[in-house]
């Protein structure tokens, strides 16, 4: 073999790394996408790369059309790969913001990236034929280079680019990759083609396109995101977890993520004082309090406002919110800057570790004929970055009250944390006097998910109590659970409900009066639940429950 032939080998092979590469995060953008767009996680990247497999195999069998122009038709695959792929995300959104029936055009360009991909493939390895000693050492070669470029791909998507891109950037990037590819090949094998202007004419349109769309992708994203919310965005970053927007209109502050409302300035206050002051104010200790999930602060500014309280842990997942909640000026407006001297805590991987504490304080601005703003100490507060199953699975010591305010569970990474597994686990973090409270969706319109969360924490040794309560801008009637450990009196608890006689804390809705009238239900509100089954992380009944409720609206 020449060193020629060696060099173009090298090339080929090479090739064949980045292709296998970029090939599996076009499938990840793809599927990302669905996440996003459709609020289905697993169901999208499920179909989706399933869709582009089969279209892999349609392209492999169409590619035996080819007989000749090998390189030629290669060099342009890649270019219309690149094409395809890099403008996929940003038309998927398009459509999406636009067409009702959005998932053709999402499912098309599945298809069509995974047929052009399932033809780059055999035609490389067609064309590395005449440099490879016999057919085993070429397909050792070509789909070795294949298998691990997908393995090097899967390390780019998830800890480089999904962190410091978004997905139409990175959807531009790898088209510039495949264009790149397409580059090379033209000018080390420019002599051996013999339609080599005509391929260079189609790159020549393709790369300046890609990268045009590339540094104009975030105002395009930016113009197609604001058609879904009516008041302008003010913030939004895609972080590793979640895509999070914030918009504003006047004094309305909403904050999104996923696209689903997560709280808006005219009514929040009435989910987290019922989610905060229901087990606050039942409780007889709380010097050490847990919140899960909450990490727009919200629920630990009501927290703060009993003087007994020594320690708050506050346990989000995404570092992108808490470090949202705790710089943009709306957002600390709202939750009275209830995150701002909380410092991340670093987790070991094996295990929890207690990390950094913040003495916070607030100002007391009640004497105002003394202009007394001294800071008095509140409470101490833990900011703990962690997938709330595994904190509670790793955590050490016992907790007072659990707030818990976790997203809906309409996707399998969340119904695990509606789990029996989870609740079993958060048990042995609970002393016998300790009070959960749960964020369980809408008692009427996912009727069945609610009933699924209340029994699954019975099975799992609580006693569990229902309440609701009206929150505008969550449609209407909104649920939590109230839970003891089995070994308390739950006669006990319905005792102090019904002889709470006020608020001990200031709050702007709730009153002793409607927080007992919170746990009344209307007449056969729950009847027909007895086949209801409980939620387990083997079996996630609860994201079946969910999604069926919300169809029939």
């Amino acid at each position: 073999m020449t060193g020629q032939q060696r060099i173009a080998k090298f090339i080929l092979v090479s090739s064949m790394l980045i292709m296998g590469a970029c090939g599996l995060m076009y499938e990840y953008v793809l599927s990302v996408m669905g996440n996003y767009l459709m609020g289905t996680s697993h169901e999208q990247i499920f179909i989706i790369i399933g869709l582009m497999l089969f279209a892999m195999g349609i392209g492999s069998l169409t590619q035996r059309i080819f007989t000749g122009y090998l390189l030629e038709t290669f060099l342009l695959i890649e270019i219309f790969i690149g094409l395809l792929g890099g403008y996929s995300g940003i038309a998927i959104y398009a459509a999406h913001a636009s067409w009702e029936s959005f998932e053709i055009i999402l499912y098309s360009f599945a298809f069509l990236v995974g047929a052009l991909i399932g033809m780059e493939i055999p035609v490389l390895i067609r064309i590395n034929e005449q440099y490879s000693e016999s057919l085993r050492v070429n397909l050792s070669e070509i789909l070795s280079m294949d298998y691990i470029g997908s393995l090097l791909g899967a390390f780019l998507f998830t800890y480089v680019l999904l962190l410091h891109f978004s997905l139409a950037k990175i959807g531009f990037l790898l088209g510039l990759a495949n264009a790149s590819l397409a580059l090379l090949g033209i000018i080390f094998f420019w002599k051996l083609m013999s339609w080599r202007y005509v391929v260079a004419a189609f790159l020549v349109f393709v790369i300046p396109a890609l990268m045009a769309g590339y540094f104009l992708a975030d105002d395009w994203s930016l113009q197609i995101e604001q058609r879904y919310y009516r008041d302008p965005i003010v913030f939004r970053k895609t972080t590793k977890f979640q895509h999070i927007v914030l918009t504003k209109r006047a004094d309305r502050v909403n904050l999104y993520l996923n696209g689903h409302l997560q709280l808006s300035s005219m009514d929040e206050h009435i989910y987290h004082e019922y989610l905060v002051h229901v087990p606050m104010q039942l409780a007889s200790t709380r010097k050490r309090v847990l919140v899960l999930g909450g990490g727009d602060g919200m629920a630990v500014r009501e927290i703060l406002k009993y003087s007994d309280v020594e320690q708050v842990v506050l346990v989000d997942i995404d570092p992108g919110v808490t470090e949202l909640a705790s710089k943009q000026k709306d957002l600390v407006a709202l939750n009275n800057g209830s995150l701002r001297d909380a410092k991340v805590v670093k987790i070991s991987p094996r295990g929890v570790k207690p990390g950094e504490v913040s003495d916070l304080g607030i100002i007391n601005r009640r004497d105002i004929a003394f202009l007394d703003h001294h800071l008095y100490p509140v409470a101490k507060i833990h900011l703990v970055h962690l997938d709330a199953d595994q904190f509670i699975a790793n955590v050490e010591g016992k907790f007072d009250i659990v707030i818990i305010d976790f997203p809906d569970p309409g996707m399998l990474e969340l119904a695990k944390l509606y789990s029996l597994d989870f609740y079993r686990n958060l048990n042995k973090r609970l002393h016998p006097h300790s009070l959960v409270s749960m964020q369980s969706g809408s008692p009427f319109y996912t009727r069945e998910a609610f009933q699924c969360i209340g029994k699954t924490m019975e099975r799992s040794g609580f006693h569990v109590l229902p309440y609701h309560g009206s929150v505008p801008s969550f449609m209407g009637d909104w649920g939590w659970h109230l839970a003891v450990p089995a070994t308390r009196s739950i006669a006990e608890i319905k005792a102090k409900i019904a002889d709470m006689a006020k608020i001990s804390v200031s709050t702007i809705f709730i009153t002793a009066e409607v927080l007992r009238a919170s746990f009344v239900f209307g007449k056969n509100y729950f009847s027909g639940g007895e086949e209801i089954r409980i939620n387990t992380k083997m079996n996630p009944i609860l994201v079946h429950y969910y999604k069926n409720s919300w169809k029939k609206w």
